[in-house]
């Protein structure tokens, strides 16, 4: 009996053994599967989340900036996680793009009558952030605009190629607010350019560039007579940007700027919003600055900080390396950040990512970066309250066109 309970200890101590080697060897295969620097690199970029979030999570307003190529798949991968970070833990109810305000308006309306849809939504952002990186978060905004949890909106008052909201309303707009006698040739010219329709019988010339203007701009000033509200409507909001932007198109004198028409799409969304909201802005650094510097033109980050203060936080985003891809083109190198950059000064070390806070951008002072595409010299402080710098950028993946 003692010689049999012998031999069942150790076939159970045998077995035991090899059972604890065979769940060693599981535990490194499952490591195997994630290469090294990969899992270093999404835990440096968790961090780095983390903080920035945390820094900006008291604040009204935030701008989170990116490169003027907007084709940069880890930066975009970093601000949708500090976006929903944001929303789910501080509170955050609206975020307001970069992109055309016209289809945004027409997916506020379907929200609002149960009607929306996730591709409606896709469009109102447009081809930049159309990646594969950011299709789960896409769904998410539309999950959470539906639910009646986060506001969305566009800034600008361009028309994209995904723009259908604004081809399929605005001809109508701009004639049902025109002279009878006219409406007709006022939407024709309407459609003519929002489907680009010109050829060598009618170019966009000159003259059609007045006989547009002078339609959009007509419409638009007899839509805003008699308004109830000093915000506008919706219609009087997409004639309003329509006239601009077609007003800069023909060069017409003074006309406004594009920064100033995406500040006061900010205004009149905010304006809208129940008081104590707070508002994130997705956009390029360029446009994120808080103060003009050697821009030509006065940011729409500067505009907004003139009004909100030390309520405002504004995020840059650079890379010292890699590659880049804008709305589905070729990819294309991001050559290396030279020495004494701030992109080589942040990625001394051997950290994937870097954020730099206020106080690290202060220490730093002036150096070259190119945060607002080419590489130029600033006290990188004074535009922005912090630089998320990542070492190794990588070209998204876009998805089949729509």
């Amino acid at each position: 009996m003692t010689s049999t309970r012998s031999a069942r200890a150790l076939l159970t101590a045998v077995l035991s053994n090899h059972r604890a080697r065979l769940l060693h060897l599981i535990a490194w295969a499952g490591l195997l599967l994630i290469p090294a620097p990969a899992a270093a690199q999404q835990a440096e970029s968790g961090s780095v989340v983390a903080r920035v979030a945390d820094a900006v999570c008291g604040k009204q307003l935030v701008i989170l900036g990116e490169l003027p190529s907007h084709g940069e798949a880890l930066a975009f991968e970093a601000k949708a996680k500090i976006v929903q970070r944001l929303v789910e833990q501080c509170g955050y109810n609206a975020l307001l793009f970069e992109a055309p305000i016209y289809d945004f308006l027409g997916f506020e309306e379907a929200v609002e009558r149960r009607r929306a849809d996730a591709s409606q939504l896709d469009r109102a952002i447009g081809r930049f952030w159309w990646t594969r990186e950011l299709t789960e978060w896409r769904q998410w905004l539309f999950d959470r605009a539906m639910a009646g949890g986060l506001a969305l909106g566009g800034l600008d008052d361009q028309v994209s190629v995904t723009s259908d909201h604004a081809r399929a309303t605005l001809p109508g707009l701009v004639a049902g607010s025109s002279p009878q006698h006219v409406a007709a040739e006022c939407e024709e010219a309407v459609v003519r350019h929002l489907y680009w329709r010109y050829n060598s019988s009618t170019p966009f010339d000159e003259p059609e560039r007045i006989r547009l203007q002078r339609c959009v701009r007509g419409a638009a000033d007899s839509l805003a007579v008699g308004a109830e509200s000093r915000r506008g409507t919706p219609q009087q909001t997409m004639l309003r940007n329509l006239a601009s932007y077609v007003e800069r198109q023909r060069g017409a004198p003074a006309p406004l700027d594009r920064d100033e028409a995406m500040y006061r799409n900010a205004l009149w969304y905010i304006e809208r919003m129940s008081t104590g909201s707070k508002v994130i802005i997705w956009t390029a650094t360029v446009h994120a600055s808080r103060r003009q510097g050697g821009l030509p033109q006065q940011p729409l980050g500067a505009f907004l900080a003139t009004q909100w203060g030390q309520r405002l936080a504004v995020i840059g985003f650079t890379a010292f390396a890699g590659w880049s891809s804008m709305a589905g083109q070729p990819r294309k190198p991001l050559p290396e950040a030279p020495p004494g950059s701030l992109e080589a000064r942040a990625t001394t070390g051997s950290a994937p990512w870097v954020f730099l806070n206020a106080s690290d951008l202060r220490r730093i002072g002036h150096a070259t970066s190119r945060l607002l595409g080419s590489f130029t010299e600033a006290d990188w402080s004074s535009c922005f309250d912090g630089v998320v710098v990542i070492r190794e950028e990588r070209a998204p993946l876009f998805d089949p066109w729509k």
